[in-house]
């Protein structure tokens, strides 16, 4: 790699005195020295290293002034056409790579606070909500207890997760010693005045794991208990749950009084006997009732037992989420493990997590579908940050036909003007898209297949390649000092969008509009 224009070698190193890690590496961060851009071992030579924009019947290399300048004069004219409606955004909410709150924070600034723009997804999901928002809108967050509650745990429930391979480093550290009985001392000494065993675990997956072996393995199959339902029956198996939690008296009377509402209607809506729930989930009833007793049956001496919920994208990015995230935070709640020590009803992520952003309560709810406005048509720009719709929407064959239809539409009317006349070039723009047409500006570190579509692409840098903050599950926040060179021209999202902030205020200044270019100064 490269410092401050100079080679240099990188080792990814482990710190054996980090209370998360204690020295333990996961195979994505352990190789991330030798999968970097480097002109010496060839890797990653397919990065972004200049502005590129349409000409000629391909992308061609350009100037930051030149392609920053295009994006500003066409994205002013379509808010002046179609109102912010027109502009749509996709962008990564945590930066990619850990990407940073700095970056999320610069891309919200613009979007959010300088503008109102309503039509906005995320890099993985077709609208602008959180992965979690059930749980969200019934006031638990998702990051709600620390990595060492996997210690102190009785029971750990794990639903459409696979943790030793997404969240190896929390696998390792700190749910294996609590499987295998090492973590009894901590638990003794946090909690002094219980009975302690090692820790059970429950694994909601229709397929055997291998999180489900290795558990085996570290706890025997008397500590492991794996609920292979039919898929997409989360819900049935988590009511069921529930009901049979609270029939046998096995909740939290004093939390659910002091820091809830709803219960006895929460009770009513969702019972479900455990009969119904064995016929749709295909599981036993034994096994269902013996799981809600791992879950909250007291324990020896009447303590409460200590239970961690954790879930990842198998039950998160379910078709009915809300509700099935909804259901299963009705169980910690029910049992008091939200805001107790070894408690909790978290996603398990695998990656850092860098989301900062103004307000975006103009959004609304629910929020738009960007990929189905773009389907019917709606929008004249879009702009892209860090992500790739061709991979990650629902309808992906109907979104890239139309996509690539639209797209075409301007390439096609870039070939009836001369190189170098620029109001005739926005003029002609504007003409394809009042046609249906759709002007396309890509962010990222590598081509991309939505890129291979857009007019203009602009190189990022990523992790490494500037400094920035971001936090990890444990939300422990991390300071990331820039080690490398990005390559070429590549800048990071936030110094991009600096510079398109700055575009923009020009252009509406010149278009006669003093009042909307002062809403985007103080971009330095």
């Amino acid at each position: 790699m490269k410092q401050t224009g100079r080679d240099a070698q990188r080792v990814i190193r482990p710190d054996k005195a980090c209370l998360v890690n204690s020295g333990v590496c996961s195979v994505r961060g352990a190789r991330l020295g030798e999968l970097s851009h480097s002109t010496t071992t060839g890797s990653q030579l397919q990065r972004l290293t200049n502005p590129q924009v349409w000409r000629g019947g391909t992308l061609q290399p350009t100037s930051w002034d030149d392609a920053i300048s295009l994006v500003a004069e066409v994205t002013q004219r379509v808010v002046e056409l179609m109102g912010e409606d027109g502009l749509i955004i996709s962008c990564s909410d945590h930066g990619g790579a850990g990407g940073g709150y700095e970056n999320t924070w610069a891309t919200g600034k613009l979007y959010f606070h300088s503008m109102k723009v309503r039509n906005i997804r995320i890099h993985n999901r077709p609208a602008h909500n959180s992965e979690v928002h059930g749980s969200r809108d019934m006031g638990v967050g998702e990051l709600n207890n620390g990595y060492e509650d996997a210690e102190l745990a009785d029971t750990i429930m794990v639903v459409g997760a696979n943790p030793l391979e997404t969240q190896t480093n929390d696998f390792f550290n700190h749910w294996v010693p609590n499987l295998r009985g090492t973590s009894l001392e901590l638990k003794r000494r946090e909690l002094p005045n219980e009975a302690h065993a090692p820790g059970r675990i429950i694994i909601v997956d229709p397929r055997r794991t291998s999180t489900v072996s290795a558990c085996e393995a570290e706890a025997g199959k008397e500590g492991v208990r794996h609920l292979a339902i039919n898929s997409g029956t989360d819900l049935a198996l988590f009511n069921a749950l529930f009901t049979e939690i609270v029939e046998r008296g096995w909740v939290d009377r004093a939390f659910i009084a002091a820091s809830t509402t709803g219960f006895d209607e929460a009770v009513r809506a969702n019972r479900m006997s455990i009969e119904e729930a064995a016929r749709i989930t295909g599981l036993k009833p034994e096994h269902i009732r013996k799981a809600a007793a791992w879950i909250a049956e007291p324990k020896q001496g009447g303590a409460r037992r200590r239970t961690m919920f954790a879930s990842e994208k198998g039950l998160i990015l379910g078709n009915d989420n809300s509700r099935t995230n909804q259901a299963l935070v009705n169980i910690a709640l029910a049992t008091g493990n939200i805001g107790r020590p070894g408690g909790g009803c978290v996603r398990l992520g695998g990656h850092q997590e860098g989301y900062s952003r103004p307000s975006d309560a103009h959004v609304g709810r629910p929020a738009a579908s960007v990929d189905q406005l773009l389907i019917r048509g709606q929008g004249g720009i879009h702009h892209v940050w860090g992500c790739d719709h061709f991979k990650t929407t629902l309808n992906a064959a109907e979104f890239k036909r139309v996509y690539k239809r639209r797209t075409d539409i301007v390439k096609e009317a870039r070939t009836r003007v001369l190189a170098g006349d620029r109001k005739a070039l926005v003029d002609e723009i504007m003409r394809a898209i009042r046609q249906g047409g759709l002007f396309s500006v890509d962010v990222d570190i590598v081509p991309s297949q939505i890129g291979a579509c857009s007019h203009v692409v602009l190189p990022a840098a990523t992790s490494g390649e500037m400094t920035l903050t971001s936090m990890n599950g444990e939300r422990r926040m991390r300071l990331t000092e820039r080690y490398m060179d990005p390559p070429g021209e590549a800048l990071p999202d936030c110094l991009i969008v600096a510079k398109l902030a700055q575009a923009l205020e020009r252009t509406w200044r010149a278009a006669g509009r003093p009042d909307i270019a002062d809403r985007f100064k103080g971009y330095d």
